[in-house]
């Protein structure tokens, strides 16, 4: 591991801050801790008294982040788990707010051998926790056709998915060794060969869907955002940054849910679950995104949305 450097500019930072509403005394967790650039600037908000929960499966982000964060002034907690486990790690009631910074770091891009991009002809891996059993290689070759189809679908909005499954079951039967970028280059060419230009682009989908079902990232998001309506304490601030539609639209939709009053499934003529289930309102109505000057400073920020909202 380098020395202490940013894993990235924290993108959204002041943003993230204003709306997090941070209290000197609070209780906040940072559920994407990566290379700590949003939770030292939310560190260096808090005193003494207050806690700052930090959640990372990438047990080289938490070993990172652990030096970063050493001087902090506030209690540091870490947590080496998904954030999914949000709900077990956290008592009820108890966060005055919680940031997701959605994705992949760019360090865990910019590091060929971590198997994240297609940038290098390392093996796929795209763990976020190499300490788990299953990887990329072992995902590529257990899934169906039709599973692989959908999450191409699902994951990454991609075209021709069925096609594309079908290819790379085909050149895994041909190839017993690892599986590298630079096969999944080959297959990607195949199915969109009028689309030689938009390759880049195309692969960099194919890896995020394989990605994120290795990760099971949607599932994840799901069942994190669920437990902050239980962990966050009443005006707790819940901030999100999304990077693509698919997180976004996960992020949006599982929310929907928690902001809704009646609860009742909707053949039901009139409402018998009393009304009062909201666990959050809207503080924005529409996502922020980066300025023109930040996008300029760090093109990872461009795609950036954050939407934050509020438990009741």
């Amino acid at each position: 591991m380098q020395e202490l450097e940013f894993y990235h500019n924290p993108v959204l930072l002041s943003e993230c801050l204003e709306y997090l509403n941070i209290l000197p005394e609070g209780v906040y967790a940072d559920c994407t801790l990566g290379g700590a650039g949003h939770s030292s600037a939310i560190a260096e908000k808090l005193l003494p008294e207050g806690t700052l929960h930090c959640f990372d499966r990438d047990p080289e982000a938490i070993a990172f982040a652990s030096r970063r964060l050493e001087n902090a002034k506030p209690k540091i907690v870490f947590h080496p788990v998904p954030f999914g486990e949000l709900g077990s790690e956290i008592e009820t009631g108890t966060l005055d707010g919680v940031l997701y910074d959605l994705g992949i770091s760019s360090r865990q891009v910019d590091s060929s051998e971590r198997g994240f991009t297609f940038a290098g002809n390392f093996p796929l891996d795209l763990r976020m926790d190499t300490r788990e059993e299953k990887n990329a290689q072992d995902w590529l070759r257990e899934t169906s056709v039709e599973s692989m189809a959908e999450a191409f679908r699902k994951n990454a909005d991609l075209d021709r998915s069925m096609k594309l499954a079908n290819r790379l079951k085909i050149m895994l039967a041909e190839k017993s060794e690892a599986v590298i970028a630079e096969d999944i280059r080959g297959v990607a060419l195949s199915v969109y060969p009028e689309r030689r230009q938009e390759i880049p682009g195309i692969l960099a989908r194919i890896f995020q869907a394989i990605r994120m079902e290795v990760n099971q990232e949607l599932n994840e998001i799901e069942k994190s955002l669920n437990a902050c309506a239980k962990c966050l304490k009443p005006g707790g601030r819940l901030v999100v940054i999304s990077y693509h539609s698919v997180e976004d639209r996960c992020v949006k939709n599982t929310l929907a849910l928690l902001e809704r009053d009646c609860i009742c499934p909707e053949r039901l003529p009139i409402c018998a679950c009393g009304s009062n289930h909201r666990q959050f309102k809207k503080v924005l109505r529409k996502p922020l995104v980066p300025s023109q000057k930040e996008i300029a400073e760090n093109s990872r920020s461009r795609s950036a949305k954050l939407r934050v909202y509020e438990k009741v």
